[in-house]
């Protein structure tokens, strides 16, 4: 324990090192946070569950128990990006496909379907978070080795297999973080997709709330992630659930199983029958995967892009 612990520290210092002396790591492009601070700790906004009839409890969630054990492999789903390792499966897949997409919280899951500013493809996830506002990685909207902001991105929530039960929209309109776009931290690794004004499809597919969880809250966690990973059938979407393993002032660390196409996938918590994203994946590793925590400055700027784009 105490070698992976080192292992770890030694990463989040490199990451630090990415972000130079004076800049605001959490600086917006635009919009600022408007949701009522709740305190310092467990701070909360609440999702919607929209439309559709209820589709009710999904067997798939897991609000606590043993961590499962676990994975490791890397393929995102169109092109690479630059070889870097976004996610890792550790040793037995414990990943579950979910079976019924039109479900609640299961739409709100969106498949992004990318066109590089350089032409270059790429596949991601995503959560709708809004009306029209999408949660996703920063090097989804962002990427620095082709060309910088992407082209567009079409994306398809509760997308199964052929099927896209509440359509898609493309989008040409992002909002990342200077911790990302200029310094490539994966600390700030972390933007919305914003919709068109005449494509709301968040109010057809509801959307999971969003919360800024204390170190307390956090370690020992039992959280879940879904998204749409490439080693998998096409636009088939696949769960699991883990215990968090680490936390530190921007991060949490896991051994959720994911595979490149599942980056900007949400992490988030079941409890009382209420759904909160705590985090956004991104990164894969051979001790952990990653995600971005919502801490506050996090937390403010997503809830103030969610209200600007109603």
């Amino acid at each position: 324990m105490n070698e992976l612990l080192a292992q770890f520290h030694a990463f989040e210092l490199a990451e630090e090192a990415k972000i130079p002396e004076g800049m605001d790591g959490h600086e917006i492009d635009s919009g600022t946070g408007v949701e009522p601070e709740a305190g310092n700790i467990d701070e909360i906004a609440d999702g919607s569950e929209g439309s559709p009839a209820t589709a009710g409890e999904s067997r798939y969630e897991s609000a606590g128990g043993e961590p499962a054990l676990e994975v490791q492999g890397h393929a995102p789903e169109i092109g690479d990006f630059g070889g870097e390792n976004y996610e890792v499966v550790f040793g037995n897949d414990d990943r579950v496909q979910v079976g019924n997409t039109t479900t609640y919280p299961w739409r709100t899951i969106c498949k992004l379907e990318i066109t590089a500013a350089d032409g270059a493809r790429f596949g991601c996830s995503g959560a709708m978070i809004g009306p029209r506002t999408v949660l996703t990685n920063g090097h989804c909207v962002f990427m620095h080795d082709h060309g910088g902001w992407v082209r567009n991105i079409r994306v398809i929530p509760g997308k199964n297999g052929a099927s896209e039960p509440f359509g898609s929209a493309v989008s040409t309109f992002y909002h990342s973080v200077k911790g990302w776009t200029e310094s490539q931290s994966s600390n700030y690794d972390y933007a919305v997709v914003v919709l068109p004004s005449n494509a709301k499809l968040g109010n057809t597919t509801g959307w999971m709330g969003l919360a800024n969880l204390s170190f307390t809250s956090l370690l020992g966690l039992r959280v879940n992630n879904s998204g749409y990973p490439g080693d998998k059938p096409s636009g088939t979407q696949w769960w699991n659930a883990n215990n968090v393993l680490a936390v530190t002032d921007r991060r949490l660390f896991y051994r959720l199983d994911t595979f490149g196409g599942q980056s900007g996938s949400p992490v988030w918590r079941f409890r009382d029958g209420q759904r909160h994203i705590v985090a956004v994946h991104n990164t894969g590793g051979p001790v952990f995967n990653g995600s971005v925590r919502l801490v506050k400055p996090v937390f403010d700027n997503l809830v103030g892009w969610k209200n600007q784009y109603t």
